[in-house]
């Protein structure tokens, strides 16, 4: 498309005059990419064009594996331009091997980005730190940020709509190369686009043994974990996927001893990707805009002050207090789409009882509720044992999580 043309040939025309410095790039290409007229181009008129043209430029990405429909819609010696469309809401925590800027073209995203203080190193594709949230920013139709190469910048975003769409301009690699790690909220950290040989065959290998329940697919899967290096391992395990629990767990249990730490590690990082799939389900359930944000939030901020920031962002007009216990209440009187007496947060309808619910939510501790709570000494446990339940929701634990002094003063100035 001619407008896609024009904006990579400004772009070139600009990055030559910087003497094609790498680390001017992503400045150049948000420059241009800011300048880049909402009313010049929408998402159906790119649509319509691939589904009429019969030149289209060379395709970086003909697959789509980033993003669920990705087009390259113009090409230079050294960058590309592409529309990404996302079905799917998120992307996970990850760093770039490449520089350039994005475009929110259509729909809205939510952005954050995190820090990793590294505490292990197995290799460049394996390490292990704390992730910690720097700043999380309500992305709307129209906005442009840069994309930076290596740990300058860790992100990851939400994709608030169905389908959001993106343009990219960026370069096909960083000049100093540097694995594309992801970074999962345990503090594990691993290159999950490296593809050795050895190990997708024995990955391979070990889900045939278990998918088929094979006589001898633990002796085999222990026999494997003795002969690959620990990134290899993690490579394996997290690839099973969470309907391969069985597997997951035999694997893990048997890497323990050659290095508990990073079995340990493994444990915590599968859990935390059951969290986020049974909240992922939550939100295919709903159609209800509040009952979606909801879950996009928790899916994706740690703690209760991030969520209330974000939420400052996206619905300014409505404390984040109120909107949040609105939200919940609603949640909590709609049933499941599923028949399983559930109710959107994904617990038992009618209980807890919203008593319980607005307690816990307004900072309230599980045995200061279920004193109040209970009618009578008699129903004491039985009401701690609610509180507990809530207080263990994929969707709820998050929101209990309360600002401590400090950081409800800093919220304040904000």
């Amino acid at each position: 498309m001619q407008v896609f043309e024009d904006l990579a040939s400004n772009i070139h025309a600009a990055w030559t005059r910087c003497g094609r410095d790498e680390l001017a790039f992503p400045e150049i290409a948000q420059s241009m990419l800011e300048g880049f007229s909402a009313s010049a181009v929408q998402p159906d008129d790119v649509f319509r064009w691939l589904v009429t043209t019969d030149n289209l430029p060379l395709q970086f990405d003909p697959r789509s594996k980033f993003g669920n429909f990705a087009l390259t819609v113009a090409t230079r010696d050294d960058f590309y331009v592409e529309l990404l469309a996302w079905t799917d809401s998120t992307t996970a925590i990850h760093q770039h091997g490449f520089s350039g800027a994005f475009h929110v073209l259509g729909g809205s995203s939510l952005q954050s980005l995190w820090s990793f203080h590294e505490s292990r190193r197995w290799s460049d594709r394996l390490k292990a730190g704390r992730l910690a949230l720097r700043s999380t920013e309500y992305l709307r139709t129209g906005s442009t940020r840069p994309i930076l190469p290596r740990d300058e910048m860790i992100h990851s975003l939400f994709h608030l709509e169905s389908p959001s769409v993106t343009v990219v301009v960026r370069t096909p690699a960083s000049a100093v190369f540097v694995p594309q790690l992801s970074y999962e909220r345990s503090g594990l950290a691993y290159d999950p686009r490296a593809e050795l040989a050895r190990t997708e065959k024995i990955f391979q290998l070990i889900r045939v043994l278990w998918t088929s329940n094979h006589p001898q697919r633990i002796q085999l899967s222990q026999a494997a974990m003795s002969t690959v290096d620990a990134f290899s391992a993690v490579r394996i395990i997290l690839s099973l996927g969470f309907r391969m629990a069985e597997a997951q767990a035999s694997l893990i249990e048997t890497w323990k001893e050659r290095d508990a730490e990073l079995a340990a590690l493994l444990q915590e990082t599968v859990a935390g990707v059951r969290r986020d799939r049974f909240i992922i389900d939550l939100r295919k359930q709903t159609r209800s805009p509040r009952h979606r944000m909801l879950l996009a939030l928790v899916l994706n901020l740690p703690d209760r002050p991030a969520i209330a920031s974000a939420l400052r962002q996206i619905a300014p007009e409505e404390s984040p207090e109120d909107w949040l216990w609105e939200t919940i209440r609603s949640m909590h009187a709609t049933p499941s789409q599923r028949s399983d007496g559930k109710n959107a947060l994904g617990l038992s309808l009618g209980e807890p009882g919203e008593e319980i619910l607005s307690m816990l939510l307004h900072g309230h501790s599980v045995d200061e509720v279920s004193r109040s709570v209970a009618r009578s000494d008699g129903q004491v446990e039985e009401t701690r044992a609610s509180c507990l339940t809530v207080a263990a929701s994929a969707v709820l634990a998050p929101l209990l999580q309360q600002p401590s002094r400090l950081e409800a003063a800093s919220a304040a100035r904000h």
